[in-house]
């Protein structure tokens, strides 16, 4: 008992301490919110699950990296906080997707769909860009479905980036309820969250762990879940090649593997792909009843430069699908699979990572515009 109170004792006067040193640091050292950038610009949504908060500057960090942007007043990624009108004026198009078309790691002129907005805005067409991390095809059409019911936005056409991880977004993470609706985390999980994110963005010594991780990330970035870190990292100790073990960490992942790994298939890529097609389905109805034209764009992880450069399961199902439904199709595997493996992750990929460096989203702006039909402003 007598230990128990001891404990007690220590915990009080420590805590407090540990949230007071952190929340000095906050309001006196610079380098705190340089390290440390808040993530309270993500934020839940009741009709679509998650986005981001409208009309913000937003530092954020992508592993080591620290990038800026802002928000507009839909909550989209944008150059500058600024006011969107829903009807607006001349053609417009809006790109869905997720971490990929966002474009995680990097400020909007820098990404593929500012690049193509910067192209399109000489053709006197606006580019909206709604895409955000750990999308797939149950949020596209809740989004769009917002987008055009509750805030009247007008559009001409609408860009759909859809990635190989959708497959076990579509399988694990969004379930459905009894009317097929997406169910959004109740508010009382999102308070425990909260309070949870609050420890660890208020606690100094959260922030020492932070920090530690965050310099071990430097090697293992997004992969550092997968038991195979610990292998990877013991080749690494023994000098191993740089790039074997770039490619040792951005292969055979669960979320991209499932395009030629049988038992993964089996286990939800063949599911997640049915519910996927299912949303897609139910996205280009609601398109086709107001006139509005969609394009389906794919693209490989490194999984597929590796191991499926042609990804059936993948890319000829949605060349497919997209055939038979008179949508227009954009493929980038060939700009990275028709040269070698090594060479296209090295030149167009972050090192360590399966999301594409500067010269990666370089390269999907000029291949899309390349195979774009821009649309004409429709009548209001």
């Amino acid at each position: 008992m007598k230990r128990l109170r001891t404990i007690a004792i220590v915990f009080l006067i420590i805590l407090p301490l540990d949230v007071g040193v952190a929340q000095f640091c906050r309001a006196n050292c610079a380098f705190w919110k340089n390290t440390y950038p808040p993530g309270d610009h993500r934020v839940r949504s009741e009709d679509y699950h998650h986005g981001l908060a409208p009309n913000r500057w937003v530092t954020e960090a992508w592993g080591l990296s620290r990038y800026r942007y802002a928000t507009n007043s839909l909550g989209f990624k944008d150059s500058e906080p600024r006011t969107v009108e829903p009807k607006g004026g001349g053609a417009r198009v809006l790109f869905l997707g997720d971490s990929f078309t966002e474009g995680k790691g990097f400020a909007f002129a820098e990404t593929f769909v500012g690049l193509v907005a910067s192209e399109l805005a000489g053709r006197g067409i606006e580019v909206l860009n709604g895409a955000v991390d750990s999308y797939s095809p149950v949020i596209y059409r809740q989004k769009v479905k917002h987008l055009l019911e509750k805030v009247g936005l007008r559009f001409d056409a609408l860009v759909v980036f859809l990635d190989v991880s959708d497959i076990l977004n579509e399988a694990r993470d969004y379930p459905l309820d009894g009317e097929g609706r997406l169910i959004v985390p109740l508010e009382e999980t999102e308070a425990l969250w909260a309070s949870l994110r609050f420890l660890r963005d208020n606690s100094a010594t959260a922030r020492l762990v932070s920090v530690a991780y965050d310099y071990a990330s430097l090697l293992t970035r997004i992969a550092w879940t997968r038991v195979k870190i610990a292998r990877a990292l013991g080749k690494w100790l023994f000098d191993v090649d740089e790039m074997d073990f770039w490619i040792y960490l951005t292969t055979d992942l669960r979320t991209s593997a499932w395009t030629f790994d049988d038992a993964r298939w089996r286990d939800y890529g063949a599911v997640g792909r049915q519910r996927a097609a299912a949303q897609m389905d139910a996205l280009w109805s609601l398109l086709q009843d107001r006139g509005i034209p969609l394009v389906l764009a794919v693209y490989p992880w490194p999984d597929q430069l590796f191991n499926d450069p042609q990804a059936p399961r993948h890319q000829g199902f949605w060349r497919q699908w997209s055939e038979d439904r008179g949508v227009e199709f954009i493929s980038l595997f060939p700009a990275f699979t028709e040269g070698k493996p090594r060479d296209v992750l090295q030149r167009y990929f972050i090192p360590y990572d399966h999301h594409w460096n500067a010269e990666g989203h370089q390269l999907v702006a000029r291949i899309f515009l390349e195979q774009f039909r821009p649309p004409s402003a429709r009548e209001r």
